[in-house]
C-alpha cells in the first residue's frame, strides 16, 4: 500500500474512533442515511476510500487461502471503475430519492448503486 493510502486509512480509523466514542454503546453500528447527509464532503471521501481500502485488503489477504473473498474481490474491482465523487453522488442520490429508506446502510447503498453485486431493483 502506498504511503498516502496508509495515511488516509489511518486518518479514517482515527476519525471513526474519535467520532464513534458516543456510538460505542450501540451494537453493530453502521452509518446510514441518518448520518450520511450530515457528513462533510471530505469525510464522505474518507469513508469511500476506507471501504475501498478494506475491500482491497481483504481480497489481497484472501489470495492463496482457497475460499478467497468473493464479495471483497468483486467490490474492489467494481469500485475501481468509478471515481470517489461518482460513488458519493450515487449515495447522496439514493437517500434523496428514498427518504423512507434512511435506515439503509451506506455500505448497502454502495453495493446496490455502484456494483453489480446487488441488483438495483433489490430496494425500490
Amino acid at each position: 500500500m502506498k504511503f498516502r493510502g496508509m495515511v488516509g486509512l489511518l486518518a479514517l480509523v482515527v476519525f471513526l474512533a474519535l467520532a464513534g466514542g458516543g456510538l460505542a454503546q450501540q451494537k453493530g453500528f453502521l452509518w446510514d442515511g441518518n448520518q450520511w447527509p450530515q457528513l462533510s464532503y471530505d469525510t464522505k471521501v474518507g469513508y469511500i476510500k476506507g471501504v475501498g481500502n478494506m475491500a482491497d485488503f481483504e481480497a489481497e489477504s484472501a489470495k492463496g487461502k482457497g475460499n478467497g473473498a468473493p464479495i471483497a474481490q468483486a467490490l474492489a474491482s467494481e469500485l475501481k471503475t468509478k471515481t470517489v465523487g461518482q460513488i458519493i453522488e450515487q449515495v447522496d442520490k439514493f437517500y434523496s430519492e428514498n427518504p423512507g429508506k434512511l435506515s439503509t446502510s451506506v455500505l448497502e447503498v454502495i453495493l446496490i448503486r455502484c456494483t453489480n453485486l446487488c441488483p438495483p431493483g433489490l430496494i425500490k
